[in-house]
């Protein structure tokens, strides 16, 4: 794509989403989805519980805005929806992006945080917002990797290129012993690693607890106060003295909002738990938050297919590839054809370009075979077509240069080992780059007129402009770590109220 037809890509997104999405009644769009109209919260006579700081979401960033909260001494009220803690933070990989000078140096990789930022706004286009990413990319390692360290999460010694990273810095996978002994894994490691703390200094989470609305002083004017909640069909009102954090995560699982913004996704599965539904950006629009890039929603291949959804690709290992990582870049993908069709270790809107390309099959439950000759044949794929690819992929893998795809020579993994693996794969709705305008170093909600809104702050999935039209892999467990303590470091520095 030439720079004229994105320019008119963006022009075109940008006009459907302004006609998608505006607010407090000057027309329906995103507020269609849910029950109910856009309306002001007024202000309670009484309040049910009163805390410095209430926190929505315990994701990565809500419970990491717990966590600093209470060390700056601040009383919290964490809420979550839904019955059990940890969101889609509990479920993720967890893999987290940072430079880091120790780990890489060992491995002879080059690195920094300027190389970092250069990265993550390339990778989104440069729509990003740039102070937003400076921040994110400073703050990294002491906010991300050290913070989970310092809670008792392990990382590998060894620094891996994440699926659609595109450099080596991912730290992945974390694992983490609890107190009575249990191992952890991956994203359920940093939320549990997170979740002890908090109950290690006595602070609960209350779940079951739905926020249905935003109090501010008045409907688009004002300090924000605290939020409506509803619990066991009780409807309560939370005060918070200084500050109310969203870090209730994006709108993945919301099929109504994300067909609507992008109507191939339709007929997608997710990999987002249920409660990923947005609602806490409607809220804050009703009292005139900001949105941006909300447009731009990542789809990956990230689970496997069963029906009713079908299959675009197959996901081949081998006994190399498995032991130099469990990322999937350093896997090929071939379709129904046994051929390859994309750099796999792309950026991840160029590969989900790719998969929705490919035609589609019946899911096959995971497949393991002895030799390659025998996977293609319980694949059902044509005779040597899979055989093949994988001798012209082995023979890039040697000469280090993929002249097919260009993929890049540290990934490049051969496939000659059994036992062989594939599994079916198709494209799923993952990650929604887009939601509330924040500013960049305080965590401040943002309105449409451009100025920040008393006491509302977002941290992670439920805020914009880190992550542009295209997220980096294992970037998010970065964004929600780094901006849910930023958060939490801007609240206690307000002026109580009431």
């Amino acid at each position: 794509m030439d720079s004229k037809e994105k320019k008119q890509k963006d022009a075109l997104s940008r006009r459907d989403f302004i006609k998608t999405t505006a607010v407090a009644g000057a027309a329906v769009g995103a507020f269609s989805l849910f029950p109910g109209n856009a309306e002001a919260i007024p202000v309670p006579k009484k309040w049910d519980k009163t805390a410095d700081v209430v926190i929505v979401g315990t994701g990565y960033s809500g419970l990491a805005a717990a966590i600093v909260s209470r060390q700056l001494g601040m009383k919290v009220l964490i809420l979550e929806k839904m019955p059990v803690a940890g969101g889609n933070s509990v479920i993720a990989h967890g893999g987290a992006n940072a430079a880091d000078p120790v780990r890489q140096k060992r491995q002879g990789i080059e690195d920094s945080t300027d190389l970092h930022f250069k990265h993550t706004m390339e990778g989104g286009d440069n729509i990003n917002d740039p102070e937003k990413v400076r921040y994110f990319v400073d703050h990294a390692l002491d906010d991300a990797v050290n913070y989970l360290e310092r809670l008792g999460v392990k990382w590998p010694e060894k620094v891996v290129r994440g699926y659609g990273s595109l450099w080596e810095r991912t730290h992945y996978p974390g694992t983490y012993t609890d107190p009575k002994g249990q191992l952890w894994k991956m994203g359920a490691a940093n939320v549990r690693a997170q979740l002890d703390e908090l109950e290690r200094i006595g602070q609960p989470i209350l779940l079951n607890h739905e926020v249905t609305g935003l109090v501010r002083e008045k409907p688009l004017e004002g300090r924000v106060l605290g939020v409506e909640v509803k619990s066991k069909g009780r409807k309560m009102y939370f005060k918070a003295r200084r500050g109310v954090i969203l870090a209730s995560g994006g709108f993945g699982a919301n099929i109504a909002w994300v067909t609507m913004l992008d109507r191939r996704l339709a007929e997608t599965g997710t990999t987002n738990h249920p409660g990923a539904t947005g609602e806490c950006i409607k809220f804050a629009q009703d009292i005139g938050a900001d949105t941006l890039h909300m447009d731009y929603i990542q789809a990956i291949p990230l689970n496997d297919v069963k029906p009713p959804y079908k299959a675009s690709f197959f996901l081949i290992a081998s006994e190399e590839v498995r032991k130099a990582s469990a990322s999937m870049p350093y896997r090929i993908f071939v379709n129904k054809e046994g051929k390859r069709f994309v750099n796999e270790s792309d950026r991840r809107d160029v590969i989900k370009q790719a998969v929705l390309a490919q035609p589609l099959f019946e899911p096959l439950p995971a497949v393991t075979a002895g030799t390659i000759e025998e996977l293609e044949a319980k694949l059902g794929l044509p005779k040597d077509s899979l055989a093949a690819t994988v001798k012209e992929y082995n023979a890039a893998c040697d000469a280090k240069k993929d002249s097919l795809f260009d993929k890049h020579p540290t990934v490049l993994v051969p496939l000659r080992t059994g036992p062989f693996t594939a599994n079916s794969r198709a494209m799923q709705r993952h990650h929604t780059m887009g939601g509330l305008r924040v500013q960049g170093t305080t965590g401040e909600v943002i309105d449409r007129w451009g100025k920040p809104i008393p006491g509302l702050f977002a941290a992670g999935e439920v805020s914009g402009g880190t992550h542009g039209a295209n997220r980096l892999g294992h970037n998010a467990t970065v964004d929600c770590l780094v901006f849910g303590q930023l958060c939490a470091r801007t609240v206690a520095k307000q002026k109580p109220v009431g």
